[in-house]
């Protein structure tokens, strides 16, 4: 099956590559206006808010922070995603930090052999979401002139994604646990003064990577033909830019809402190669993330119109003129948002772990009274 779609998948590649190089030849000031706009995004808001998470999600992980997670959540993550408890710091990470640190945390604890294959990339499926600085600033605060309808939107977008990962504890659940550790990480041992440097290293690395993909797939969406279609095709290949067209269409107010929140779901085409750069290099296949994404988009849209008729919203949430918005944040501020946002994370864990260690200990006397 995969050698049957290879063929026409390298000749599509290569339609769109030769497309494009011609479109950079006829249009090079729409390409260098998409490219200087995409490399502002990467230094103002990409690099300070994602090297922090990078660097600190690796630090927690060489800690032995994963460990303890898997040691009083697993009673919680087991029966509800089949998943070790070291699953939830893929989940809150990714939850708080966005697009794409969800799926680097779980590539990470199965690098390290806290997973299985199976596992990592169940967690792949639903752990790797669009942050709350995306969601209720940009998309509902800016884009929809509401943080109403943003919370609309996150609430939505969490419910779907916990959906997604109940349903995907089916995913290979029959002889997972055979073969857990990856092949190169069988006796590796974690030395911190190494450490810090390699996880540095390999930080800058994805954040510039993850930086050259949002580039790249700004000019590739400024070739797309101009029309009245471009609205919604501009999303499925990049959200940022796609988002902000598809909130100035007219159309259904509710029909746009879940549009909005299944493309949010959904991450874009840029999302899922920078995804798969990610965990292709560990041997994790992309499928699994795909469907989980195209399931939660869905689940999103039907979700964010439940509450829209549960609690209605008159179309007056949006501007009667609508014009594009163009955040303006500096570097600095969004550094200092995303170390809060990584504190606020740990304090969840911490939460978390206290709660699940509680009922543990409660049910562990329970049933000593009973046999006594």
């Amino acid at each position: 099956m995969q050698k049957t779609l290879h063929k026409p998948l390298k000749c599509l590649f290569a339609a769109l590559a030769l497309y494009l190089t011609v479109f950079l030849v006829i249009e090079p000031e729409r390409c260098l206006g998409a490219a200087k706009d995409a490399f502002s995004l990467c230094q103002s808001t990409i690099i300070p808010s994602f090297l922090p998470f990078f660097v600190c999600s690796g630090l927690l992980s060489a800690l032995g922070f994963s460990h303890l997670c898997s040691v009083f959540l697993s009673p919680v993550m087991r029966p509800l995603f089949h998943l070790p408890g070291s699953s939830a710091l893929a989940f809150f990470l990714g939850l708080v930090s966005g697009y794409p640190m969800g799926a680097v945390v779980a590539a990470d604890l199965y690098e390290r052999g806290e997973c299985t294959k199976a596992e990592a990339e169940r967690m792949t499926a639903f752990c790797n979401n669009s942050g709350p600085i995306f969601v209720l600033g940009v998309v509902g605060g800016g884009y929809l002139k509401s943080e109403a309808l943003g919370w609309y939107l996150y609430i939505a977008h969490i419910l779907a994604a916990l959906i997604v990962g109940v349903l995907f504890r089916l995913y290979r659940g029959k002889g997972e646990r055979k073969n857990i550790l990856p092949p190169h990480s069988v006796g590796k041992k974690d030395n911190m003064a190494g450490s810090l440097g390699s996880i540095i290293d390999s930080s800058v690395f994805s954040v510039l990577k993850i930086c050259g993909f949002v580039i790249f797939f700004a000019v590739v969406a400024s070739a797309i033909p101009r029309g009245s279609y471009l609205s919604y095709i501009y999303p499925i290949v990049e959200i940022t830019g796609g988002l902000n067209l598809l909130c100035g269409t007219d159309m259904d107010f509710s029909a746009k809402l879940s549009l909005v929140s299944f493309f949010l779901a959904f991450s874009g085409i840029s999302v899922v190669f920078q995804v798969s750069s990610i965990i292709a290099p560990k041997g994790l296949s992309i499928l699994p993330y795909l469907l989980g994404k195209l399931l939660q988009g869905g689940l999103a849209a039907v979700i964010v119109r439940t509450l829209l008729w549960i609690f209605p919203m008159d179309e007056g949430a949006f501007l009667p003129d609508f014009v594009p918005y163009h955040p303006q944040v500096s570097p600095l501020g969004t550094f200092f948002v995303s170390i809060i946002l990584m504190l606020l994370c740990m304090l969840l864990l911490a939460i978390f772990m206290l709660i699940a260690d509680f009922f543990e200990k409660r049910g562990s006397s329970s049933g000593r009274q009973k046999v006594s």
